[in-house]
């Protein structure tokens, strides 16, 4: 939050943060920052947490009803490079039929992570991608991720990273709310699909550079992560790809028997067994309930 300012360079802003249910006090130093910037910092306390997706709703919704023209959707562990938020609003004016900007993004040790991707993930980029099978197919995987491009020009592309994007208030009135179908991970993929659908183009900007300090919160939770990993996949595949029976099933195969051999290294995560398998048994079922519905539609 402290690197909002510098980074919005002659534009206003406003802070809007969401505390997605926390059980935890707010610490000292946040609540010192929240009192000092006053009406330009707004705490915002969902009931439940019902996800990323539902998260940011909460704040798009307010900062809609607040008249924000850009918003900006950064996760807890993105530090702003200066003129960031100027760059991606910039950008967003500069290109009336784009609807979302991504900036680069970084790590603490300033090599360029993957932020984008190139094109429309389906059934065989699942597999292709996001299985080991993406071993096979390094020059898929590279054109999937952009890895072909000059990370230093900006291009449209399909979908940005999730940990932070900016996008125009016509457009979050469009794509919202997100589908919270998820828990975590996977909301670029539906976004990209609702941006196709409705008409709006993203952009890759690299004169926007903010750092990720990735990890920093799921990094922790390693058993959740996984769950929802194969959750989100699971839904996504069902509701939105039309995923045949055998397609789901193999997907949650794979997960279940990765997840199981992962245990054999860690305590942790073998911990957490009974609950992962509990709550991605009942995904599964889901998603092929989805794929029902959607067939019938």
């Amino acid at each position: 939050m402290e690197s909002v300012q510098k980074a919005c360079g002659a534009f206003r802003w406003r802070i809007y943060l969401v505390d997605n249910a926390s059980k935890r006090a707010m610490p000292s130093k946040m609540q010192c920052f929240l009192t000092k910037e006053g009406t330009r910092a707004c705490f915002l306390k969902a009931d439940e947490n019902r996800g990323y997706a539902s998260g940011n709703n909460l704040g798009i919704a307010r900062a809609l009803e607040d008249g924000c023209g850009v918003i900006v959707v950064a996760n807890n562990d993105i530090v702003f490079k200066s003129g960031a938020i100027e760059a991606m609003a910039v950008c967003l004016l500069r290109h009336p039929k784009a609807g979302i900007v991504g900036p680069m993004v970084v790590g603490r040790d300033g090599s360029i992570q993957q932020s984008c991707c190139s094109m429309r993930t389906g059934m065989w980029e699942i597999f292709q991608i996001y299985t080991v099978a993406k071993k096979m197919f390094p020059r898929k995987r590279a054109v999937y991720y952009c890895q072909n491009r000059n990370p230093y020009k900006r291009a449209y592309v399909y979908h940005v990273s999730g940990c932070c994007f900016a996008m125009s208030a016509a457009c979050a009135k469009a794509v919202t709310p997100l589908d919270e179908g998820t828990m975590l991970y996977g909301e670029e993929l539906i976004l990209g699909l609702t941006m196709e659908r409705l008409g709006y183009r993203t952009i890759y900007e690299p004169q926007s550079v903010v750092m990720h300090w990735h990890g920093a919160t799921a990094g922790r939770l390693a058993p959740l992560m996984y769950q929802c990993i194969s959750q989100s996949e699971l839904y996504y595949c069902g509701k939105y790809l039309k995923a045949a029976r055998w397609q789901l099933w193999v997907l949650y195969q794979y997960r279940r028997c990765l997840y199981l051999l992962r245990c054999m290294k860690s305590r942790e995560l073998a911990r957490s067994r009974s609950t992962f398998l509990a709550e991605t048994k009942k995904s599964y079922q889901q998603a092929r309930n989805d794929r029902k519905q959607k067939n019938r539609t």
